[in-house]
């Protein structure tokens, strides 16, 4: 059997097998947080622990990436900004 046999046979299979370990870490990753979070400080003060991550990661970490994003937009995409200047 040749590789491009090979590949045709087993290459799709073991591409999706590697993506789909790859998404599962994705998602098993902030699942086995949450747990330790939980396990560490108790179901109520994981919860407060948990919130104020989410809240930090919605609010701050999006204005950053927004901000960050416009100066890249007018830097770089947008052709009229050295004639405003």
């Amino acid at each position: 059997m040749d590789f491009a046999l090979f590949m045709e046979r087993y290459g799709y299979k073991i591409i999706l097998g590697i993506f789909a370990l790859i998404f599962l870490g994705f998602i098993a990753i902030p699942l086995i947080s949450f747990a330790w979070v939980f396990k560490q400080f108790g179901l109520y003060i994981g919860g407060i622990v948990i919130v104020i991550i989410l809240m930090q990661a919605f609010l701050v970490k999006r204005r950053a990436l927004d901000s960050y994003a416009k100066a890249h937009a007018k830097y770089f995409y947008d052709d009229k900004w050295y004639k405003r200047r």
